[in-house]
């Protein structure tokens, strides 16, 4: 296997809540180690509170972690600057593709501004590397002139994903990109997704709570409960044969978990 491209290392993170008027600490991650290589399509899965979420954005630097660290190519992410470099390189794609978006900037704003941010293209050539992103994602060039509220769900989607592809990164981090759409949409979004991964070499990671969709979509899994990994391998082998008590009981859980992967609703809907 080639050399990670982004690394998790011991990473632990801890919360203080306030309860019943009172200060607590929640432990949300406890020493997790995790990486990414090229090529790979990564899935992390495990219920609400597992720390799944945590853990992603603590890799891009959205929240710091309280021991550990990132790793990208092999080198520490520590300073502004390094951090800076890496979010170009490593985007974010939230999971509600509304709130993603400013509901007062049209779509064309809204793709333009990583360009700005990151400096890529001058000002004049920027409405064309939109157009073509549209494109890609399989919209319309036209739809840069409307707001967000204009779109459908799945739109919004797809223009979420459009806009984390302008700085041209290498990962992706998806966080339950699909779980608000319905079983339809989600497989057009998930062959979208396939489609990008293969034409623009990218490496993901895919946050989600629907085993089915992991088995679809993922070469490798992590399963995580109560801010630690308690399981991870290839997606098929893990399918085939779980080890841990809680990746059996997920398993269990799923409706029709005997039939094979090509035979999910999620494949069916592509079809």
């Amino acid at each position: 296997m080639s050399k990670p491209m982004i690394e998790a290392c011991g990473i632990d993170k801890t919360f203080t809540l306030r309860r019943d008027g009172r200060l607590v600490e929640h432990r949300a991650l406890k020493t997790v180690s995790a990486d990414l290589h090229e090529g790979e399509i990564l899935g992390i899965v495990g219920e609400s509170g597992s720390g799944k979420t945590t853990l992603s954005r603590i890799m891009i630097g959205i929240d710091t972690a309280s021991k550990g660290e990132i790793l990208f190519h092999g080198d520490r992410v520590a300073t502004r600057r390094e951090w800076r470099d890496l979010r170009r390189h490593v985007q974010y794609v939230f999971q509600d593709p509304f709130t993603a978006l400013c509901p007062t900037m049209r779509i064309g704003k809204a793709l333009a501004e990583p360009l700005a941010i990151h400096g890529i293209g001058s000002r004049e050539e920027r409405p064309a590397r939109v157009a073509r992103m549209l494109e890609m994602v399989g919209l319309h060039p036209d739809m840069a002139g409307r707001l967000p509220s204009q779109l459908s769900g799945g739109q919004r989607q797809r223009v979420n994903l459009a806009r984390a592809l302008m700085s041209e990164p290498k990962v992706l981090i998806c966080d339950e990109i699909v779980s608000g759409l319905d079983v339809s949409v989600q497989a057009q979004v998930l062959a979208l997704l396939l489609d990008l991964q293969k034409r623009l070499g990218l490496s993901l990671i895919f946050i989600s709570h629907d085993l089915r969709v992991i088995r679809y979509l993922c070469d490798r899994v992590l399963v995580m409960y109560l801010g630690e990994i308690v399981e991870q391998g290839r997606t098929d082998e893990v399918f085939a044969a779980p080890k841990h008590d809680y990746t059996r009981r997920l398993l269990a859980a799923i409706p029709d978990r005997d039939r094979p992967a090509h035979h999910s609703p999620i494949d069916e809907a592509l079809k």
